[in-house]
Formats: C-alpha cells, structure tokens, sequence
C-alpha cells in the first residue's frame, strides 16, 4: 500500500496527476454515491493512513480527508471537497485540493473508484495518458515544466471529456489500488 501513498502525495505534490477546468458532470446534478461514505485505512510496514469521506452540509458535495502517517511517524494531511459520476458502468470521483493550498492544481482531479463490501478501490489519472492526447489534439489542455514541477491542465469542454474518459477509461486508469473498511 506504500505505492498509493507514494501516488497520491507525490504525483499531487509535484502535479503529475492531471486537473480539470470541467468536472466529468456537473456537482449537485446526480446523487451522491453514499457506498464511498466512511472511513478507509491502508497499512503496511513503512506507513499507514486513512481516507475519510463524508457530506459536507454546507456545500452538499462530498468532504475527502486522507491522513498519511509514514515509518518516521510524521503525519500529513490533506482535504478535498468534490462529488461522484457515472459515465456507462464507471463510477469517478471530481476533487477539489482544499487544504493544503496548491498552486499547480485549480480545477477537479478525477479518481476512478470500486467499492466492495469491505474495500475501496482507487485509481489515479494516468498524466502520461493526457499529455499524449493533448500532443495529438484529441484532447484540450495545457501542459506546463519547470525544473521543480510539471502540471497537466485540462481545458476540454465537459461532453468531449466524457467521451474521451469513456473512450479511454482502461489506459486512463491502469491501476487499481485498494483500501480497507475501518469498523470502530
């Protein structure tokens, strides 16, 4: 499970997770999905963590906490605010990076999840995936590199991004890594 902490913070730190001006459906339009509501823990001998998710009352949108704590038991956090899709039998996640701020990400991150009757799967955008198609202009965004960071910014209109998550969803999302329910 290292590799999922290692992905989630790293890729989103330095900006190789892709983000979205256009979410894949727009918030508050379709139901929240409630199966991804509670808490999810990963452990292994390097580091644990947990994912919480709840509904935020006040935006009706979905509150995402991850809790990382690594083998020199220092602890980081990080908050999203965001909501679910349904494209066909693909269910997603569209974040919003609340806490801490950053300034590389603006818009919605897209994470394709499972659910299980005791797990969550979780898979990251493939940046390289993006980048390729934007490359060939089947797919509008800006790509931006320095020395210290690199960005992937979608600016596709909402329908041509469906289609091309639709079109695209196995090579988008090549690796599910999965969390366990936590019962207190």
């Amino acid at each position: 499970m290292r590799y999922l902490s290692l992905l989630l913070f790293a890729f989103l730190i330095v900006g190789c997770v892709p983000d979205s001006e256009a979410p894949l459906t727009d918030p508050n339009k379709e139901q929240i999905d409630v199966s991804i509501l509670g808490t999810w823990l990963w452990k292994d001998k390097s580091e644990s963590g947990f994912i919480h998710i709840g509904l935020d009352k006040k935006s009706k949108l979905l509150r995402l906490i991850m809790v990382d704590f690594d083998r020199d038991e220092e602890m980081e956090a990080s908050e999203f605010l965001g909501h679910t899709s349904l494209l066909e039998e693909n269910r997603y996640l569209n974040l919003k990076w609340v806490h801490p701020p950053q300034d590389h990400i603006h818009g919605y991150i897209f994470v394709k999840y499972e659910v299980g009757s005791e797990t969550l799967g979780i898979a990251l955008m493939d940046g390289k995936v993006v980048e390729k198609a934007m490359e060939s202009s089947s797919l509008k965004g800006k790509l931006e590199k320095d020395k210290l960071s690199y960005s992937i910014h979608i600016t596709e209109d909402q329908k041509k991004l469906q289609g091309f998550v639709r079109r695209n969803d196995k090579a988008l999302f090549p690796e599910m890594n999965y969390l366990h329910v936590c019962r207190f």
